[in-house]
């Protein structure tokens, strides 16, 4: 009895267990001719293996917190933050050492969201994905990238050729996915300590340093913005945190900033990207930025800031901008009249845009109101994203650009996530986009990067998200704050991975608010050893334990001793019973 009672009791824990666990196959180098699957599954196990083989302590363990004794709980390999001499922090595109610690230790500790969001990391077909043999790909040397591909073996190198809406998609899917494997097995390399994922994700940057030159086609500038806003976050982790064994890949650090300089920079930096909707030159903002991070280069980096300051005002409207939003710089003069601006803003929907010329449709803007508002809300989301995202990197490099754009910046992530929380009730707000009904309903604004303005403002500079005034909405949120209800209510729940938005909840959740100390309580003897702190690195990839199984077995564990005990006990009642008969 006692024995069915224990193993229904610690059934589920194995479930956590395996649904945690994601063992890395041995990883090909980037010279190997097999063809990298587009979403590659997942390999979980079906037992895990601890990632420590401390034995069961046998004497009581004394009550310690991670602040007060950190050298009993030092980062992977004992990191430290490095500044280089051109005055870089690093690891610094978009992940600080800080955020990534923090979250670490919310995970040893079995806290949510953390734990819910590792779970779909672990889960994801990204850490699983091998480097790419670029058959998608278009040959450099080909003078007709639609008839042509690319190979290991072609000399001349390998590129994208990606229209609008990447139609034709020739390598461009295939380019977003490596981007964001890169960037998860990173992040499971930090969380699991287990090299396995690092020296998969260096054979994606080392194939990539080696056969790629660049993204073409209409859509080859906002490919290039977006595969640097995620890859180099990616890069820039194992760069500065992990060192390979004897005889593992190394990152060819040399040949990938070669790939850059050449792939990369000249796009990012001088493409006229002001004609196009906003949230190409702000992703291009993004990337250049974590680029020039990732270079030490800081003419790059001003670059960058600059390329930021001119496009947020011009992205993101508010009551203080006056009658009209401010003109995209471009090179070409476009939307300097008030028809070209406002047709503009209003994707051309009224019928005074529909003209030639176009005439004046006579709307007024709403405070908070993003430039692609009318066009459609994920759209918008990708704008906002990369803001937020731009001003995290630069953040950590010592620049507040959230201070300098604070009330236009907390102003659009309101007005979006009030529209995306209120309109399946209320509609559209009165006089939006000037009455024009052939909007888009999509307003799941998956790229937003909510946490991370969430913990940027309210976390970090303590201030409160409360509700912006949008016409005709009488809607109310908990705690009169927008923000944080549409964090509880979507982002903590499901981890939608767009094109700047990777994993936010996991990183950046309440990034800047000290950890609650982690006490250590005594525990019986174990037949499984509790998480620590300290990884083991290896390069033999093994199964990670995560910290939902920390979590469940510190609540399991006493729950097992309760059930054999109140078992062992009826057993010992009934006994005597019988005996006394």
């Amino acid at each position: 009895m006692a024995v069915l009672l224990v193993v229904i009791v610690v059934f589920p824990l194995n479930g956590v267990v395996a649904q945690a666990a994601s063992t890395p196959k041995p990883t090909p180098s980037p010279t190997a001719t097999s063809k990298a699957k587009a979403t590659p599954k997942a390999t979980p196990t079906t037992k895990a293996t601890p990632r420590t083989t401390a034995a069961p302590k046998t004497t009581p363990t004394p009550e310690q917190t991670a602040e007060a004794a950190p050298e009993t709980e030092p980062t992977p390999d004992a990191v430290k933050p490095v500044v280089s001499s051109a005055g870089f922090t690093h690891p610094g595109v978009f992940d600080s050492l800080d955020s990534l610690e923090t979250s670490r230790k919310h995970l040893f500790a079995g806290d949510k969201p953390w734990t819910t969001i590792f779970q779909q990391l672990v889960s994801s077909p990204y850490v699983a994905r091998e480097a790419p043999d670029f058959s998608e790909f278009a040959s450099a040397g080909a003078a007709d990238p639609l008839s042509s591909r690319c190979g290991l073996k072609d000399g001349s190198g390998c590129v994208t050729y990606c229209g609008s809406f990447s139609v034709p998609d020739i390598g461009c899917t295939d380019a977003r996915l490596d981007a964001r494997a890169v960037y998860a097995q990173a992040l499971m390399f930090w969380y699991t300590g287990n090299a396995g994922y690092a020296q998969r994700a260096i054979a994606i940057l080392n194939a990539y340093a080696k056969h790629f030159k660049g993204n073409t086609g209409s859509n080859g500038p906002l490919m290039t913005a977006w595969i640097g806003e995620i890859m180099l976050r990616g890069a820039e982790i194992l760069r500065y945190t992990y060192t390979p064994n004897e005889g593992d890949e190394a990152f060819d650090v040399k040949g990938f900033s070669a790939m850059l300089r050449a792939a990369a920079v000249p796009t990012l930096s001088s493409f006229d990207y002001g004609p196009y909707n906003g949230n190409w030159k702000l992703s291009a903002a993004d990337s250049l930025m974590n680029t020039a991070v990732f270079l030490d280069d800081r003419e790059l980096y001003n670059r960058a800031l600059a390329m930021w300051r001119e496009a947020v005002p011009a992205y993101i409207y508010v009551s203080e901008d006056g009658h009209l939003p401010y003109s995209p710089p471009n090179s070409a003069g476009l939307y300097q009249t008030t028809a070209d601006l406002s047709c503009f803003w209003l994707a051309n929907h009224k019928g005074a845009c529909q003209t030639k010329p176009k005439t004046d449709p006579g709307v007024s803007f709403q405070n908070g109101q993003a430039q692609e508002s009318c066009r459609d809300f994920g759209h918008t989301a990708l704008g906002l994203g990369a803001i937020v995202n731009a001003a995290e990197t630069a953040h950590i490099q010592g620049d507040d650009l959230y201070g300098e754009q604070q009330h236009r910046i907390m102003s659009g992530v309101l007005y979006a996530v009030q529209v995306s929380q209120t309109y399946e009730e209320e509609g559209w707000p009165r006089g939006f986009c000037g009455g024009a009904t052939e909007m888009s309903t999509n307003l799941a604004l998956a790229n937003l990067a909510a946490d991370v303005a969430y913990n940027a403002y309210s976390v970090r500079k303590g201030l409160t998200f409360g509700t912006v005034r949008i016409p005709g909405y009488s809607a109310s949120y908990p705690d009169k704050d927008p923000l944080s209800s549409f964090i509880a209510a979507k982002r903590t729940k499901s981890n939608p991975v767009g094109d700047v938005s990777a994993w936010e909840s996991l990183t950046h959740h309440l990034a800047d608010k000290p950890v609650p100390a982690i006490k250590y309580t005594e525990q019986p003897p174990a037949p499984t050893p509790t998480p620590t702190m300290t990884p083991t690195p290896s390069s033999t990839p093994t199964p990670p334990v995560t910290a939902a199984v920390g979590a469940a077995l510190s609540v399991m564990i006493p729950m097992v001793i309760v059930v054999v005990g109140v078992s062992f006990a009826g057993s010992f009642y009934f006994s005597r019973r019988r005996s006394r008969r």
